[in-house]
């Protein structure tokens, strides 16, 4: 069966999460149809390298197909521009090695999270609103202690859904730009929702009511955690590694969302004395 590679972007906003179920609207779901359509094959199979939630995006989710006929993959990339819905794209499309999976053979995964530390008109979508002053140094200092190799049992939402606890995290990154805290993290895999809590135990610290060393009793069972995971619409899969590539991420810039408003407040005000100064 010849096999495909594809890139993908979507604003999971509308979508009930990535995975085909028996009711609501999910990503792969859409492209299963679209891919129908366009290559007149109705046994198609399509695997995602993440499964996101409802509400997450994706700047670069990756997703392995496989057909029975082979296809041109510039003509079919052009239609599906045309057929797919203005909420997902995708990006690129190239013959794969046979049997790749776009998720068994992936190495490493960047997510990024952006919270708002102003109220936006835009950012419902993309952010999650903090009104309150984030600590970044203390948040990023914390996040330190979240790399190398952890048993994340105390971030698994429900005890005893994941076998498998251990996760190695290659990075993480904690910085403000403007008025957007960005978190990158990067590792192996991640385990259902452990991303969203992790950011949601940072912005405790970020807001006080957790120490920066906190991390190490949480990942050692010393001490419970804080309840509750970050809001969807922050999250976005960013980027997938395969062995063997080079995998340069982009810039760590807000997506989605103003980030300047004082810059642009400013400029609105030297606009306005400017055209005053001129009656």
């Amino acid at each position: 069966m010849p096999s495909y590679r594809l890139l993908i972007e979507y604003d999971g906003s509308r979508f009930a999460g990535w995975q085909v179920q028996a009711s609501g609207r999910t990503v792969q779901g859409v492209l299963l149809d679209g891919l129908r359509r366009v290559t007149g094959q109705a046994e198609i199979d399509l695997q995602g390298a993440g499964r996101t939630d409802a509400g997450v995006h994706a700047l670069g989710q990756v997703a392995s197909l496989r057909c029975r006929a082979a296809f041109a993959p510039e003509s079919a990339l052009a239609e599906l521009e045309r057929e797919l819905p203005p909420d997902v794209v995708v990006l690129d499309l190239q013959p794969a090695a046979r049997g790749f999976h776009a998720r068994h053979d992936a190495v490493a995964r960047a997510y990024r999270y952006q919270i708002a530390q102003r109220r936006s008109a835009f950012g419902k979508r993309t952010t999650w609103w903090v009104a309150q002053e984030l600590d970044v140094a203390a948040m990023a200092q914390a996040a330190q202690a979240f790399c190398g190799r952890h048993d994340f049992r105390a971030f698994v939402r429900r005890p005893g859904e994941a076998d498998a606890t251990l996760v190695e995290v290659e990075s993480m990154d904690v910085r403000r730009v403007g008025e957007v805290v960005l978190l990158r993290l990067v590792a192996s895999h991640f385990l259902w929702n452990q991303v969203r809590r992790m950011v949601a135990a940072l912005v405790a610290i970020g807001l006080g009511a957790e120490a920066p060393d906190a991390v190490r009793a949480w990942l050692s069972g010393a001490m419970q955690p804080p309840a509750g995971s970050a809001p969807a619409a922050g999250l976005f899969l960013e980027a997938v590694r395969y062995p063997g590539e080079i995998w340069n991420l982009p810039e760590l810039t807000p997506v989605g969302v103003p980030w300047q408003r004082r810059a642009l407040a400013q400029g609105t005000r030297d606009m306005l004395g400017y055209k005053k100064g001129r009656k």
